[in-house]
């Protein structure tokens, strides 16, 4: 019989799990928020608006972020050389810009969450990343681009084994028209 040693799970991979979900759940919460302003129920809203809320259901509480705070643990992690708690954090201070409003620098920061996920090996929030940059792409009439993002994500999701977020994608795919036998290059 061969037995395989199980690595223990690193702390800071299961922080980034909990920042994720923070994430998720507040611009769940933003989505519905904004759809019940706009006198559209949450199961009327659009579909992307029903994936994020799906994404978070079963997280408890939504995270407040503040700017500041993010922006000093970034120099921290930075000056201590902590680079796998990067991709955390960019995908934390794009979600506070996504809050602000500033779609434009959530991008940038989603884009600096990927480059340190790829340096950090960090699936994850690269996948993350991913599927929310596919979603402002999306918005921004950009269907090409967004089809991109959620096919690398979709494919991390896979690597990943969480079958819940590879399906999300998936199927985000296929509402958007997305080829799914992409071979991605140069990207």
């Amino acid at each position: 019989m061969l037995l395989v040693a199980v690595p223990p799970i690193d702390s800071s991979v299961v922080l980034i799990g909990v920042v994720v979900a923070a994430i998720l759940a507040t611009l769940a919460a933003l989505v519905i928020r904004g759809a019940r302003r706009r006198g559209q129920s949450p199961a009327a809203a659009s579909p992307e608006t029903r994936d994020a809320a799906q994404t978070a259901q079963g997280v408890v509480g939504i995270a407040a972020f503040d700017g500041s705070a993010l922006l000093a643990a970034v120099k921290e992690a930075e000056a201590e050389g902590a680079l796998h708690r990067l991709p955390g954090l960019y995908l934390s201070l794009a979600q506070w810009r996504v809050d602000e409003g500033e779609t434009s620098a959530a991008a940038d920061y989603f884009r600096k969450c990927i480059r340190a996920a790829t340096t950090a090996g960090a699936k994850e929030p690269h996948a993350r990343a991913r599927v929310a940059l596919g979603d402002i792409a999306q918005a921004a009439g950009d269907s090409s681009t967004a089809c991109e993002h959620w096919q690398i994500a979709r494919l991390l999701f896979h690597e990943l084994r969480q079958t819940r977020d590879y399906q999300s994608v998936d199927e985000r795919m296929q509402r958007n028209k997305c080829p799914t036998d992409w071979v991605l290059t140069d990207f």
